[in-house]
C-alpha cells in the first residue's frame, strides 16, 4: 500500500473515530439535559402535591377529596399519574389516568403501578428515578406524607411522561448523527485533497524523476514550493541530480578521451606489430634468399661436378621450402579455414601430433606425459586438422621455451554442469585439458598479450608470433576457451576448455611417457 493511501486512511479513520465519540457524547448530553429539565420541573410540582395531600389526606383523611384531587392532577400536562400508599405500602388511591387506561391510550399504567414505595416509607426520604419504555421517558418521584404534627402517614408516587421531550431528544440525536456524517465526509475529502497535493503528488514526482534518471534523462527537475520536508527532500534530490549530471558528463568526456587514446594506442601497436612482422619476415626470408643467391652464384662461377651441383640444388630447394612454409603460415593466419565438425578421438589426435614432432622432441630430449587418470576421454566434435594444428603450435611453443631433458605434461578432466572459470560461457559439460611445460615461463607483464597477433618474445627471425594466435582462434571457432598460467623460470600451463557431447569415448588408458 502506498504511503499517501496509508496516511489518508489513517487520518480518515481518526476523524471517523473522533466524530463518532463526539456524537455519542453529544447524544448522551442531550438526554442528560432533558432529564435535568424534567427533574427541575417535577421538584416544585411534587412539593405542591405533597402539601395538598398533607391537608386532604394526612390531616383530614378525606378519601373522596383525595381521589378527586388525584383524578384532577393525573392526566394534566405531562403528568402520567399519581399513586397514594399507606404506611404498609398498600395502594390507597390512584389517578383515573392509571385506573382507566382505555380513556388514556397514550399512557401505560403498568410501569407506574409496579413501582415499590416501601424503600421511601422505611426511611421517610424521597426517592426518584426514570423509566424508559419504547420512545417515552417516564420520570417518577416517591415522596413521604406526614400530618401537620410531622407523623408519617404514607407516601405517594408521582410520574411524568415526556413524549415531546423525547421527540426533541430524538430529533437532536438524528441531527447530530447527520452533522457527524457530513463532517466526516467533508473532512475525508479535505484530508484526501491535502494528502494528495502535499504527499502523494510530490512522492510520485520523485519516483518519476528517479525513473527518468535510470533512463539517462538528466535535464528535468522536481518542482518545489514551501518549506515542508518533502519540498526539502525534492530540493536535495534536484541538487543530487545536478551533481550526477555533471559527473555523468565528465565521465562521458573522460570515456571519449580514453577511447580516443586507446584507439591511438591500438593504432600504434598495430604499426609496431606490422614493423615487427616486417622485420621478422625480412630476416626469415632474407636468410634463405641469401643462401639461394650464394649457391646459385657458386654454381655459375665454374663448372661443377654432378655431385656438387646436386648438393647445391638440394640446399636451394630446402630454402625455397622454408620460404613456402612461412608464406603458408601467414596465409593460414589471414584466411582462417572454416571448421568441418565431426567426432574425433582426442587421445588419437594427441598421439598423431607426438608422432609428427617425434624428431623435434628427440632432438631436444623432451619427454611427453599424457595422464588420463584411469578415465575415458570422451569424443569431441571438432575439425581434426584444425585441432591438430592448435596442438602442434602448443608443442612448438613449449619446445622453444624448454631446455634439454624437459617435460611436457598433458592431462584432462571432465566438468559436469559447470562453466570455465572466469568465463561467461554457458553451464554444461566441458572437457578441461591441461598442457604444461617446465620451461622458462612467461613474464607477468606478457601474460595478457600472449595471444596477440605478431607478439613474440623470441629474437628477430626466430618466430613470427602467430602460432598461439592461430591456436586461440581455432579453439574459439570450436566455441571453446583457452587460458594461460605461468611462473617465470618454473612452468607455463595452458588450460583448454572444449564443449563435450555424448558420442562415443576414447580407449581406456593410464599414463604414457615418451
Amino acid at each position: 500500500m502506498k504511503l499517501g493511501t496509508k496516511l489518508t486512511l489513517s487520518l480518515v479513520l481518526s476523524v471517523i473515530l473522533t466524530m463518532t465519540i463526539h456524537g455519542y457524547l453529544s447524544v448522551h448530553q442531550e438526554e442528560d439535559e432533558t432529564i435535568r429539565e424534567i427533574r427541575v420541573g417535577m421538584g416544585g410540582f411534587t412539593r405542591a402535591v405533597q402539601a395538598t395531600l398533607t391537608h386532604v389526606y394526612a390531616d383530614n383523611r378525606n378519601l373522596t377529596a383525595t381521589q378527586e384531587f388525584l383524578n384532577a392532577v393525573g392526566p394534566r400536562g405531562n403528568i402520567h399519574g399519581i399513586v397514594l400508599y399507606d404506611l404498609d405500602g398498600k395502594r390507597v388511591a390512584y389517578s383515573s389516568s392509571l385506573k382507566y387506561p382505555d380513556d388514556f391510550p397514550q399512557l401505560n399504567p403498568r410501569p407506574i403501578l409496579d413501582i415499590d414505595p416501601r424503600p421511601a416509607l422505611r426511611n421517610s426520604k424521597d426517592r426518584e428515578g426514570y423509566l424508559s419504555r419504547s420512545e417515552t421517558l417516564i420520570y417518577y418521584r416517591i415522596e413521604p406524607i406526614a400530618d401537620s404534627e410531622g407523623r408519617p402517614v404514607g407516601a405517594f408516587v408521582l410520574a411524568r411522561h415526556g413524549p415531546q421531550l423525547m421527540a426533541s431528544v430524538l430529533e437532536r440525536r438524528n441531527r447530530i448523527v447527520q452533522t457527524t456524517v457530513i463532517l466526516i465526509l467533508l473532512l475525508s475529502a479535505l484530508i484526501l485533497t491535502i494528502v494528495r497535493r502535499n504527499v502523494t503528488l510530490p512522492i510520485n514526482q520523485l519516483i518519476d524523476r528517479i525513473r527518468d534518471i535510470s533512463k539517462g534523462n538528466w535535464t528535468q527537475r522536481i518542482g518545489t514550493s514551501g518549506a515542508s520536508e518533502l519540498s526539502l527532500l525534492a530540493d536535495e534530490f534536484n541538487r543530487m541530480s545536478e551533481q550526477i549530471e555533471i559527473g555523468y558528463r565528465k565521465l562521458v568526456e573522460e570515456q571519449r578521451e580514453n577511447l580516443r587514446l586507446e584507439r591511438n594506442f591500438r593504432q600504434s601497436e598495430r604499426l609496431a606489430s606490422v614493423g615487427q612482422l616486417a622485420a621478422g619476415l625480412a630476416h626469415e626470408m632474407g636468410t634463405p634468399l641469401n643462401i639461394i643467391g650464394g649457391r646459385a652464384e657458386h654454381l655459375l662461377r665454374r663448372q661443377r661436378t654432378p655431385e656438387e651441383t646436386k648438393e647445391n640444388l638440394e640446399i636451394i630447394r630446402g630454402q625455397i621450402d622454408r620460404i613456402t612454409a612461412l608464406l603458408r603460415q601467414l596465409l593460414q593466419f589471414s584466411r582462417r579455414k572454416e571448421p568441418i565438425f565431426r567426432d574425433i578421438d582426442l587421445n588419437t589426435l594427441i598421439a598423431n601430433v607426438k608422432n609428427l614432432l617425434d624428431h623435434k622432441l628427440a632432438a631436444h630430449n623432451v619427454h611427453v606425459e599424457v595422464n588420463r587418470a584411469g578415465i575415458e576421454w570422451p569424443a569431441i566434435r571438432a575439425d581434426a586438422d584444425l585441432r591438430q594444428q592448435a596442438f602442434i603450435n602448443l608443442f612448438l611453443n613449449s619446445l622453444d621455451a624448454m631446455k634439454p631433458d624437459g617435460h611436457i605434461r598433458i592431462a584432462a578432466v571432465v566438468m559436469r554442469n559447470e562453466s570455465p572459470a572466469g568465463s561467461a560461457a554457458s553451464t554444461g559439460d566441458w572437457l578441461k585439458i591441461s598442457f604444461e611445460d617446465d620451461g622458462v615461463g612467461i613474464a607477468p607483464e606478457n601474460l595478457d598479450r600472449i595471444f596477440d597477433p605478431f607478439f613474440t618474445t623470441k629474437d628477430v627471425g626466430e618466430g613470427t608470433g602467430l602460432g598461439l594466435t592461430v591456436s586461440y582462434g581455432i579453439i574459439k571457432d570450436h566455441e571453446g576457451e583457452i587460458k594461460v598460467e605461468s611462473e617465470l623460470g618454473k612452468f607455463t600451463r595452458f588450460l583448454i576448455y572444449l564443449p563435450m557431447n555424448a558420442h562415443g569415448s576414447a580407449a581406456r588408458g593410464g599414463s604414457t611417457t615418451s
